[in-house]
């Protein structure tokens, strides 16, 4: 049903910028689209960890969990608008001059509250998904991304169109998340409640917290390389990146579902684990390998879909996804420790994996630095990051590895040799 939804989302939101590509001017695109990337970064800074602790400590029928997820929201509301109204001052002149060009005081309003809605829909599909209410989750994604496409054709002769185009990208995201937010405890049998306070308030906080901290830091790249190239390139120029980051978006997807799989499904026999993860590295690996394949072949077609105003996206796309290659093996081998619960490994590839991008990404993309820079400079940061990451990976899995018990012999029958082990139990 997950792997579902993401398809739907990636699916939707790659063609909804196609729609508009050919609809609209790279510079309208590229303004709406680094609008759009900011609501996801905010969304980002905003989460707080509550999408995991609601998992965990808002997963009952009960008036505990009505309540947990009542001040869940409330924080994340508040969060969000604070963290939205400063994303807003500090990159007014690069970024966010479009909200304010529109209106002065209605445009980062608008803003925040799309943030809020876009951090809400984030727990609120925790709260059904706990209440066994999958479908409800796919509906809403469904809807979102279909809404989207009616919306394109409005306001095509108005002004400020990379404001509507953002509006219309984001929108639909936002007000589905703050319904959901408002009717999601009803859906689980309860209601919003604000008390009495939950015995697991305490627990439930100190848990929130580890989780935001973990997940700063292993997502950052993903979020840090486009807000850092939308802050440092034209409208134009990042029109370009949105296409190629899309693309790459859904390629790193997958070996990122196969290292989720691998957390979930491995190690429940921990002598079959080293197999386990040799077998998710060949099949994430080569997988990647084959994208880079098709993706060297036939990027050109970028340009026959999107345009020539967009032969930027082709140039960079090839590195980008080639990225992938060595994120297969650092996405295998941070599944690996987390299962052995190697807290010092996992803390070393999440950080190396995040100095290795932005670091560079910071040296590179800001015009009037080294070369190359603009979205070329993203390009070789994520690639040359990656690999990095890759190396820092192997290096932290190798290090303290212990060898596994060994998997029972089995005789020609088939059946396991235990005469050793009767023998001992025996005794």
């Amino acid at each position: 049903m997950l792997v579902a939804g993401a398809a739907i989302q990636a699916a939707s939101g790659a063609i909804f910028w196609l729609v508009a590509a050919r609809l609209d001017t790279p510079a309208d695109v590229g303004e709406a689209a680094k609008l759009s990337q900011s609501v996801l970064f905010v969304t980002y800074l905003a989460g707080l960890g509550l999408p995991v602790a609601l998992s965990r400590y808002a997963a009952g029928r009960d008036r505990d969990s009505d309540v947990t997820f009542t001040w869940a929201a409330i924080a994340t509301t508040v969060t969000a608008l604070v963290i939205g109204l400063g994303y807003v001052v500090v990159l007014h002149g690069a970024v966010t001059d479009v909200l304010t060009d529109w209106h002065g005081l209605w445009g980062p309003l608008l803003f925040a509250v799309t943030v809020v809605g876009a951090a809400l829909s984030l727990i609120a599909d925790v709260r059904c998904m706990t209440a066994r209410r999958w479908n409800l989750v796919l509906v809403r994604i469904a809807i979102v991304g279909c809404a989207r496409f009616p919306l394109l054709v409005l306001m095509q002769d108005h002004g400020h169109r990379s404001f509507w185009l953002f509006v219309f990208s984001s929108g639909p995201v936002a007000l589905s998340g703050i319904v959901g937010a408002t009717l999601a405890p009803g859906f689980a049998g309860g209601r919003l409640r604000l008390g009495p306070k939950p015995t697991t308030t305490g627990p439930m906080v100190r848990y929130s917290v580890v989780n935001y901290v973990s997940t700063l830091g292993y997502q950052a790249p993903y979020f840090a390389l486009p807000v850092i190239v939308l802050a440092s390139v034209t409208a134009e120029a990042y029109a370009s990146f949105n296409v190629a980051w899309g693309i790459v978006a859904v390629a790193f997807y997958v070996p990122t579902a196969l290292g989720q799989a691998l957390l979930a499904e491995g190690g429940r026999d921990g002598a079959h684990l080293r197999h386990q993860v040799r077998l998710g590295l060949g099949l994430a690996v080569g997988l990647m390998a084959a994208g880079t394949l098709v993706t060297a072949v036939g990027r050109d077609i970028v340009t026959v879909i999107y345009g020539e105003d967009y032969s930027d996206a082709a140039r960079v796309l090839l590195p980008m996804v080639a990225a992938g290659i060595p994120w297969a093996v650092t996405s295998m081998l941070l599944s690996e420790v987390r299962i052995l619960h190697r807290h010092a490994a996992t803390v070393a590839i999440t950080l190396g994996l995040t100095v290795a991008i932005v670091v560079p990404a910071l040296l590179l993309v800001p015009e009037g630095g080294l070369t190359p820079s603009g979205i070329d400079g993203a390009a070789v940061s994520w690639f040359v990051g990656n690999l990095a990451a890759a190396a820092i990976a192997v290096a932290a899995a190798r290090l303290g590895r212990r060898p596994l018990p060994p998997e029972p012999a089995a005789d020609d029958d088939g059946r396991e040799r235990v005469g050793q082990t009767a023998g001992a139990v025996a005794a």
